[in-house]
């Protein structure tokens, strides 16, 4: 039988790693030069609203443990996430990794973000931390 899967996207530092896997910028502060933590702290106190909850603070995703990482169902949401601080992120040396995982090995939030099991996610590509730009209808 056929296991069904989802992409997951996530934002991640291209060389600094948290028990294997690519850090990301919320659980980085271990892993990368104190610089780069005070240069992201405005994005931190930024995201501390509810357009930004934490796993624990989103019902769907009913928190987080140690095996597990967030991510976006989409490269969109990713976008509207980090809208405002992608190029700080990227000039810090953060990227954009998509995974492969298991279905039944992530859970879907509010506002697309995921939590998934760092252990059954298969990298797939990375790609630069750019905002892919917006096509507005005028009318």
């Amino acid at each position: 039988m056929r296991r069904l899967t989802v992409k997951v996207w996530r934002v991640a530092h291209k060389r600094a790693t948290f028990d294997g896997f690519p850090s990301g910028p919320y659980a980085c502060a271990e892993t990368l030069p104190r610089h780069v933590e005070d240069a992201l702290h405005d994005m931190f106190v930024a995201h501390c609203d509810s357009d930004h909850p934490t796993p624990y603070a989103d019902r769907g995703l009913r928190g987080i443990d140690g095996t597990e990482r967030c991510g976006f169902e989409s490269r969109e949401a990713l976008d509207a996430w980090f809208a405002n601080f992608a190029g700080l992120l990227h000039e810090c040396g953060f990227r954009v990794f998509a995974y492969d995982v298991p279905d039944d090995a992530a859970r879907v939030g509010r506002c697309g973000q995921v939590v998934f099991s760092k252990w059954h996610a298969t990298e797939l590509e990375r790609s630069e931390l750019t905002l892919k730009p917006v096509q507005l209808e005028l009318f």
